[in-house]
């Protein structure tokens, strides 16, 4: 029995290998140094507040990490606001500390180049997924773990234009 390998099956393995090497270091996404550190802080959390528009929630809670909906985010009820935040259809989401954990890789993912199966950007949710999580990033930045927060940390996505008669030191 000889050592040497069947040409074909050297070039099954070392396609194997390439496409192993691809996809560890190019079809996940291009994660910011933070994103581990954030996702420990996020798994500690009771709670976690997100205040957007219906539109956005439901088009960041889908991702192409994974193609679908996932259902626990079936299970997240959204709360309509009332009062002026109502009027621009504003609505609160609470998340639990694990249902924030996977929010936050579909976010990554989205956000930061992930690749689908086929080696191509997934959807058109890039822009909206980078806005929500850069809004969520520096709350989650700013938890002690091993302190309970004060009160619930919370994100709001709703930028509004300056009011025009605004002086340009109030604009800041």
């Amino acid at each position: 029995m000889s050592n040497s390998m069947n040409p074909r099956r050297a070039t099954a393995a070392l396609a194997a290998i390439v496409l192993a090497a691809l996809c560890t270091s190019g079809c996940g996404a291009d994660s910011p140094p933070e994103q581990q550190n954030r996702l420990d802080k996020a798994a500690g959390l009771a709670q976690f507040k997100v205040t957007c528009t219906k539109d956005m929630w439901d088009r960041t809670r889908k991702s192409g990490l994974d193609g679908t909906n996932d259902e626990q985010f079936d299970k997240v009820k959204p709360v309509k606001l009332g009062g002026d935040q109502g009027k621009r259809g504003l609505i609160q989401i609470t998340l639990t500390g694990p249902q924030l954990v996977e929010y936050l890789r579909k976010l990554d993912y989205d956000a930061h180049g992930g690749l689908d199966m086929n080696g191509q950007r997934p959807g058109d949710n890039e822009p909206m997924a980078r806005r929500m999580y850069d809004a969520i990033a520096p709350v989650i930045d700013h938890i002690k773990q091993g302190q309970p927060p004060q009160s619930v940390p919370q994100s709001v996505v709703d930028d509004t234009v300056a009011d025009p008669s605004a002086t340009p030191a109030d604009k800041t």
